[in-house]
């Protein structure tokens, strides 16, 4: 039987379907869609067709870089030390002012030079809780933070230790009396500033602010 070429069909060739190309070397015209026309789908590795003037999809068949790496969660850990740090700097910036305006008023005498020191240091210590949260927060870094901890345990350490040694006896028994209930009273304050720096520290010393600053870094 002939076809519309005037052909005849032999064994193991297939006679081409309407509408689709002729299977190649059978002798038959090829024919189907036109390639590389506009308006006619193309299907790349992965299954899913792509029409003309659209990009192929990302994260199939090994084509684009996918959805990235998924999101670090933020322990409770990190937020509450960046927040103590903040509270905590806060407080030094009220202490801090009032200390420098006693020094101004002062002038100079006896032991002013130490005044200074201790005002100077109480700023750094505050910034360096400021940024140190900052950066916890963030998970870039907790080396700013713990140094800023430390040094206002120092601080606190150094005011307990000068009121715990400073002399209340004045020759007057009940003026003495007085000064040595003010004094224990004073004692209890550098020890509630402590507080804060020595729970922010040991949770950014934590395993688990540890593990979530490894993750950052290696998403950077």
């Amino acid at each position: 039987m002939s076809n519309e070429y005037g052909q005849q069909p032999y064994p193991g060739h297939q006679p081409p379907i309407p509408g689709y190309g002729a299977p190649a070397g059978s002798g038959y015209p090829q024919q189907g869609y036109p390639q590389g026309q506009p308006g006619y789908p193309g299907t790349p590795p992965g299954g899913q067709p792509v029409y003309a003037g659209q990009p192929y999809p990302q994260g199939q068949g090994g084509y684009g870089g996918g959805y990235g790496p998924a999101p670090v969660e933020k322990p409770g850990g990190v937020t509450g030390a960046a927040v103590l740090g903040f509270i905590q700097a806060g407080i030094t910036l009220i202490t801090t002012g009032l200390l420098f305006a006693g020094l101004f008023a002062a002038g100079g005498g006896p032991g002013i030079a130490i005044g200074w020191a201790v005002a100077l240091a109480q700023l750094a210590g505050l910034i360096l809780l400021i940024f140190g949260a900052v950066q916890l927060m963030s998970g870039t870094n907790r080396m700013l933070y713990v140094i800023g901890a430390i040094l206002e345990l120092v601080i606190c350490a150094y005011y307990l230790i000068n009121i715990a040694i400073s002399d209340t006896d004045t020759g007057n028994a009940a003026f003495s009396s007085a000064l040595g209930n003010l004094k224990a009273a004073a004692t209890v304050v550098p020890i509630v500033f402590a507080v804060m720096p020595l729970i922010g520290l040991i949770l950014a010393l934590g395993s688990s602010t540890t593990s979530y600053l490894q993750a950052k870094a290696a998403q950077r």
